[in-house]
């Protein structure tokens, strides 16, 4: 389950755990949420009380997220459901999608089935990349959709599916890398404006393992197998969301011609996120089919040497005062990832996984 909006809408965010850097700005945070699509972000449009409350991070109770920017684990055509409206919890995909030759009830249940019981079958809905597509709306689907090939993509044989790639298949974001968009319609701009898209892969079905997506992805060249290749993959997801995240701040918000026509038409517009704040799901322990107890592993491994890595552009004597509606933050403002998780159990896992990871 994705989300626990539809029962607890109005349900507060809960921080559990901090970790603060001691050479830079940066900082880790770790909470519980209903839903870290439509209940963890910016809250535009909602009356979250005055200017001060909304802002205030000296009381856990009064501490809202308030993330400008969401990692979201895509597909690697960055079509969201509309290629995989349904799929086994673990994959692997699908080689074709259902036609209208099946059964309008029954005739999708072995491969494309509409129902989430144990380990079967998921609803868009039922995961981030389908509530950030449905929110998002057509703009967000067109800029998609103009991304161009990524540079990886040649590297790879196969993707989801373990079948060899089609001629036109247009692979946006391979699986272990990572690309941004806006946010595009108000509903999903309302909560964050920036989409960071990356595709972890399926535990047991990841893509062939050659040297150049190693090289590519600085994942080590030694031979892996399926799972500890897996978890490498997943490890890269984090590593280039976190490094593309944060190099928001420095777009140039000088637009070519092109930039123009298309931001006038609605599309292809993204500005500079409010904030240095990124929210992060624990990638790969939904559909992707990871253990959970893996998929921590990775996410404390990664956000751990993230939180120890100092940049030119952190300052460790300073830190921004600034609130968090300030439109255009300083090189010193703080840098965050908040992991936004459902179950308060595997909330405090995590924190003690950084813990071990970080000595302390």
């Amino acid at each position: 389950m994705t989300s626990k909006a539809w029962f607890k809408p109005s349900a507060v965010p809960h921080l559990v755990a901090k970790f603060d850097s001691a050479q830079s700005s940066r900082s880790i945070e770790i909470w519980t949420t209903t839903c870290i699509v439509t209940n963890f972000g910016m809250q535009r449009n909602r009356n979250v009380g005055s200017h001060s409350q909304a802002t205030e991070f000296s009381s856990i109770g009064r501490h809202l997220p308030r993330c400008s920017m969401l990692i979201n684990p895509a597909n690697p055509v960055l079509t969201g459901p509309h290629s995989f409206p349904y799929f086994p919890r673990g994959g692997p995909q699908p080689e074709n999608p259902p036609n209208r030759t099946a059964h309008h009830i029954m005739g999708y249940v072995t491969q494309w089935g509409g129902m989430d019981v144990g380990n079967g079958m998921l609803f868009p809905a039922a995961v981030i990349d389908g509530l950030v597509h449905q929110l998002g709306g057509r703009r967000l689907q067109n800029e998609c959709s103009m991304l161009p090939k990524h540079s990886f993509s040649r590297a790879y044989s196969n993707q989801q599916s373990q079948t060899t790639l089609r001629d036109d298949q247009e692979v946006k974001c391979p699986v272990g890398a990572a690309v941004v968009t806006s946010s595009g319609d108000k509903a999903l701009k309302a909560e964050y404006d920036i989409i960071i898209h990356t595709v972890p892969p399926f535990y047991k079905y990841p893509p062939s393992a050659n040297k150049e997506i190693q090289r590519l992805l600085d994942t080590g060249e030694e031979p892996f197998d399926g799972e500890t290749w897996s978890y490498k993959l997943l490890l890269s997801c984090y590593h280039k969301s976190f490094d593309l995240a944060f190099q928001q701040r420095d777009i140039d918000r000088s637009s070519s011609v092109l930039c123009n026509l298309l931001n006038r038409f609605g599309y292809h517009r993204r500005t500079p996120p409010e904030n240095q704040r990124v929210a992060v799901p624990l990638l790969g322990a939904g559909c992707r089919g990871f253990p959970t107890s893996v998929a921590i592993e990775a996410a404390a491994k990664e956000s751990a040497a993230w939180l120890t890595k100092t940049s030119d552009g952190d300052n460790s004597s300073t830190k921004s005062t600034e609130n968090n509606t300030t439109q255009h933050r300083s090189p010193q403002s703080d840098c965050v990832i908040a992991f936004g998780l459902l179950e308060p159990h595997d909330a405090e896992t995590l924190a003690e996984k950084i813990q071990v990871s970080l000595n302390i």
